[in-house]
């Protein structure tokens, strides 16, 4: 064995081993040492997510206890960025079962899978509108990105934005009573927070404070508040403001990722992803949930996969 090869092996075996301590070092918990306590009403509530499970991304729903998970397609798919309907009946989510990234219905129990566009894009992030009439998501075009509506029978395609030259329009979100829609386009000179009228009429910038302001925004049930992702401390972060825009408050405040925020039934918590993004730190994404009021956290998942895009049920 001549030296080049020796050094080869002396320096694959380093790398394995330092990565391997890297590993160990890096499980410590970071929930923090006065987690949220849970009661009998989280196990009645369901969330909805993505996770990743013999290398393909599958939908799945745990209750909000962090009990009950159940893994819904199990199949040779990339199924991700699920939402409820109103009800709670049935679950949208992006597939590429049909060789595409398209858009697909099942029941809540995973059964009656149907597809219900054909559009032949890359679609992201459907939105079910709070009548149960409409399925808003972004999708490209030729470089942009804009936001349609569609029906859940699959007709009336209607295209909302207009981006020009490499704007990016997505992560849409329906108010409570139907008539908006907030989210994110980078046509500023920033990622910015947007809101506009379900029919795309009226857009109004509602954040615009740093280079990137713009990440996954959801508006509370109750009407009042929309939460979202910012990097304005060049960390993301989850922020918190009125729903037009104003008194924006930081709401986590560490060295670690936190996004794709969904809040409860009662406006008064959210589930979450976080996960340590810094160099040669854990990369699992999990599921937290949040009392708002406290400030307290709760991780309720824990494995070697990745759970990402979690909403709460209605």
């Amino acid at each position: 064995m001549n030296s080049i090869v020796k050094n080869i092996i002396f320096v694959a075996l380093v790398i394995i081993l330092f990565s391997a301590g890297a590993y160990f070092v890096t499980q410590v918990d970071y929930r923090g040492q006065d987690p949220l306590e849970v009661d009998s009403t989280f196990s009645k509530e369901k969330i909805v997510y993505s996770t990743q499970r013999n290398g393909n991304k599958q939908i799945a729903i745990i209750n909000a206890d962090g009990s009950g998970e159940k893994i819904l397609t199990n199949d040779d798919y990339e199924d991700i960025q699920p939402d409820w309907s109103p009800d709670n009946s049935e679950i949208v989510f992006i597939s590429n079962r049909s060789g595409n990234r398209e858009i697909h219905i099942m029941n809540s129990d995973g059964s009656n899978i149907r597809q219900i566009t054909d559009l032949e894009k890359i679609i992201d992030y459907p939105s079910w509108s709070p009548d149960g009439e409409l399925i808003a998501f972004s999708a490209w075009d030729d470089g942009n990105k804009n936001i349609y509506t569609i029906e859940t029978d699959g007709s009336n395609l209607k295209k909302l934005t207009k981006a020009s030259s490499k704007v990016h329009n997505e992560y849409p979100s329906w108010s409570e009573d139907g008539e908006k829609i907030v989210f994110r386009s980078d046509k500023g000179l920033n990622a910015d927070i947007y809101i506009m009228n379900r029919d795309g009429s009226q857009e109004e910038k509602l954040v615009e404070q740093s280079f990137f302001d713009g990440g996954y925004a959801d508006f509370s049930p109750n009407g009042e508040k929309i939460i979202f992702t910012s990097h304005l401390d060049g960390n993301k972060e989850l922020f918190i403001m009125d729903a037009n825009g104003e008194n924006i408050e930081r709401i986590t405040n560490n060295k670690i990722y936190e996004g794709y925020p969904s809040f409860s039934p009662d406006s008064k918590k959210i589930v979450f992803i976080r996960y340590d993004n810094r160099f040669l730190r854990r990369k699992y994404k999990e599921i937290h949930i949040m009392d708002l009021e406290s400030g307290k956290v709760k991780q309720i998942t824990d494995n070697l996969y990745e759970d990402n895009y979690p909403v709460w049920s209605r």
